[in-house]
């Protein structure tokens, strides 16, 4: 059954208290951001009797279900006749850790109430069918925009094998990353940079190429000032312990020359940030390999670009996915997005905007091989939303927009009319 609108009265209130409960399964969901993968970031929560009585979350991979945790936390014989709010379908098969399904039966649930159906192949519908021929009434749809958003790596390491990457960008409102001498901090304003490092917090890695590394020098760390899920954190002592999260860093050098250019010294391996990896090409020289690994730096030895032009960027967003790296934030410049947007390995982009102009040739984009307006790259604007003084823009790729339900709505063609009126494009 997927769920709409509410109603009014006493089925509008019911359908009102359940969408909070299902914002609250997402939000404890978020609690996994980081460190569930290659698994979902599921949420849980029992209600009976209007009542919310267990909370669960799946924390790490390897870690209990959501499902699983929210069962043994449950005071004795408070989940019968109860119902299950969870943002994924239950999983029905068996992995690291017990199947699901059957453990909500045994728990005495009545009913339950999901976000959206799990794709993975052993999935699949399977959990529901499960639940009802069990007895229980299941429901699905509640929020499922939400939850797909939530679950965007996941989805679409699914549906590609790839990690999902998200590009980031803080330019000029005329595109530009720099000013002409090369200065670039701070493009943006202090709103923007602790979103950035909310978004570090939460994704899996992030991922620069060798110049980024060579000019800026950056940390790669996760340095949020504030947690927006603190209050949660305080009731799951184990949530809190691990926040925040730091991302595995990634520089793609084909080579590896970083082992030959003096920043070796930039990749350094301590508590207080991820570890580093460098993702070189097939003729990377084993000298350089070994002594980036003497120092604790991973190398991941891929296949070349045609023509030995780089790492191939597909080969890199499997391997990420097959690390269990579905999240990846792309923090490098122009040279490594345009290539990627090229590849069409980008399946996000967040922009920000910020109130002043550059000029000048450093543009976030290179050429796209695009020669003419209908061979366009298209994206689809989701959202954009005020950040301090400047403007975040968030998009999809045209893939990721059909697979999270966001395709931009086809509108019918303008005839203008009237004196003065003509079609045409400015």
């Amino acid at each position: 059954m997927e769920r709409g609108a509410g109603g009014s009265g006493q089925g509008g209130s019911q359908f009102a208290l359940e969408q909070r409960w299902m914002r609250l399964a997402l939000r404890l969901a978020r609690l996994g951001c980081g460190r569930t993968h290659p698994n979902p970031r599921v949420g849980a929560v029992a209600v009976r009797d209007g009542e919310i009585v267990a909370r669960g979350v799946h924390l790490h991979f390897g870690g209990p279900h959501a499902e699983a945790a929210l069962i043994a936390g449950a005071p004795a014989g408070s989940l019968t006749g109860a119902t299950l709010i969870i943002n994924l379908e239950p999983c029905s098969h068996k992995g690291k850790t017990p199947p699901c399904a059957p453990a909500i039966v045994r728990a005495g649930f009545r009913r339950v109430v999901a976000a959206i159906e799990d794709p993975n192949p052993q999935v699949a519908g399977s959990g529901f069918a499960c639940l009802r021929a069990a007895g229980l009434q299941v429901e699905s749809g509640l929020l499922a925009r939400a939850a797909r958003t939530l679950n965007a790596p996941f989805l679409w390491h699914q549906a590609t094998g790839r990690a999902l990457l998200t590009a980031k960008i803080a330019s000029s409102l005329d595109g530009r990353l720099a000013a002409g001498d090369g200065s670039s901090r701070w493009i943006t304003g202090p709103h923007a940079r602790e979103r950035v490092a909310r978004w570090r917090a939460e994704c899996d890695a992030l991922l620069i190429g060798r110049g980024t590394l060579l000019t800026d020098r950056p940390r790669l760390t996760a340095r949020p000032r504030r947690d927006p899920l603190r209050a949660l954190r305080r009731e799951l002592p184990q949530a809190a312990a691990a926040w925040p999260h730091q991302p595995v860093r990634i520089v793609v050098d084909s080579r590896c020359r970083v082992a030959a250019e003096g920043v070796g010294d930039s990749l350094t391996v301590s508590p207080t940030g991820g570890p580093w990896v460098v993702a070189c090409g097939a003729r990377a020289p084993q000298a350089r390999i070994r002594a980036l690994e003497e120092r604790g730096i991973r190398c991941w030895r891929l296949p070349e670009a045609g023509g030995g032009a780089g790492v191939d960027l597909h080969a890199l967003a499997r391997r990420c996915a097959a690390e269990g790296l579905l999240d990846v934030v792309v923090e490098g410049g122009a040279t490594l997005t345009t290539a990627l947007f090229r590849a069409g390995l980008v399946g996000r982009l967040r922009l920000f905007l910020a109130g002043i102009l550059l000029g000048g040739a450093r543009s976030w984009c290179g050429d796209l091989g695009v020669t003419t307006l209908t061979g366009r790259l298209g994206l689809t604007i989701t959202r954009q939303e005020r950040v301090g003084p400047d403007i975040l823009i968030h998009a999809l790729s045209p893939q990721a927009a059909r697979l999270l339900g966001e395709e931009e709505p086809a509108l019918p063609e303008l005839e203008l009319r009237g004196e003065g009126s003509r079609r045409g494009g400015t």
